[in-house]
């Protein structure tokens, strides 16, 4: 799998993939082991850098991703993809170059708000003035 295109899901056959799920810390994790288990509950599927172009048909979004060089492409079809939907895309796979693997990731966490204070404090100086 070293130097390869990686996707969580099955592939019935050489021309068409299944995404099952997107790689978290763990898969990478998993990944980087060179004692990788191949039977594990997740099947990772790898597409190689070595193939000249590969290109990939998005149905959803009716787009292509294209692969090529370690370059990765989005090509829009009938309609703009929004931003959301291209990182979401690009969620979908993770690269590893020889034991390293990198991902892309939405972080779930919430961004906190601070509560405005409903009475707010008023801090006052005065001088004391001779009469």
């Amino acid at each position: 799998m070293p130097n390869s295109l990686i996707f969580i899901g099955e592939r019935p056959s050489n021309l068409e993939m299944h995404i099952k799920g997107k790689p978290e810390f763990y898969d990478a994790l998993l990944l980087s082991k060179k004692s990788h288990h191949p039977s594990s509950h997740l099947s990772y599927h790898s597409i190689p850098f070595h193939q000249s172009r590969v290109t990939i048909h998005i149905h959803e979004t009716n787009s292509q991703f294209n692969c090529h060089h370690y370059s990765l492409q989005l090509i829009e079809g009938e309609r703009p993809l929004s931003e959301e939907d291209a990182y979401d895309i690009f969620t979908n796979f993770a690269i590893m170059e020889d034991n390293k693997v990198t991902f892309l990731m939405h972080s779930r966490r919430k961004r906190i708000k601070l509560r405005e204070k409903v009475n707010p404090k008023n801090l006052l100086a005065h001088e004391k003035q001779k009469v």
